[in-house]
């Protein structure tokens, strides 16, 4: 019988795909500092703790859970990772809507990717001064930039997997609708899709600041 390799998952929807994100990650941290990141909505998106010391994921999919508690799966990140302290994985099987972890103010990063409006749900994890980074495929960066908790710090791009550049350059250039709409909480929550801009980035760097 052939042995299921545990990490096929990953190399099915990331790292086979060129989508593994890992310059994303080394560029956040080359900016920021980062120690300790909330990854939520996550699914077996592990790249963040090749490159950060301490990672939280949360997603409500069976199948992570058991790719998280699998030995293999942490083996991979120690010989992987890109720093000399000992990796620290946390895995939690929630919708990230409701409580799973007990404080506030815990983490350096919050990462928003695909999974809906996480700058919200979790704000409350992040810590003041932290960063947030999303994409608007769900509306979540728009819905971050109608947030007075939140300012608009960065932008960053894609120019190949292991290459994103991050800028603050003109940033007042960002989040102007194509179209004469008024971009507001309740639009975005009830289209669950970002709003077309006139110029726009692969994703969006914020700062909580409240």
């Amino acid at each position: 019988m052939i042995k299921k390799d545990p990490l096929a998952l990953y190399k099915k929807y990331h790292s086979e795909r060129d989508d593994d994100r890992i310059g994303l990650f080394i560029a956040l941290n080359e900016a920021y500092k980062i120690q300790s990141a909330l990854y939520a909505g996550s699914f077996v998106h592990i790249t963040p703790s090749l490159i950060f010391p301490t990672v939280t994921y949360v997603d409500s999919y069976k199948k992570a859970q058991a790719f998280f508690a699998d030995e293999a799966v942490h083996s991979f990140i120690g010989g992987h990772k890109k720093y000399s302290e000992e990796a620290a994985v946390n895995f939690y099987l929630s919708d990230y809507n409701k409580q799973f972890l007990d404080g506030e103010k815990l983490f350096d990063l919050l990462i928003s990717q695909y999974a809906g409006f996480i700058s919200q749900a979790c704000k409350k994890y992040l810590k003041i001064g932290g960063v947030l980074v999303a994409n608007n495929s769900h509306g979540d960066a728009d819905m971050a930039f109608v947030d007075p908790d939140y300012e608009l710090i960065a932008v960053y791009n894609r120019r190949s997997n292991d290459n994103y550049v991050i800028s603050d350059n003109e940033l007042e250039a960002y989040f102007k609708p194509k179209s004469k709409v008024e971009v507001t909480k309740e639009c975005l929550e009830k289209t669950q899709r970002g709003v077309g801009h006139i110029k726009s980035a692969s994703g969006y760097v914020f700062r909580r600041i409240n």
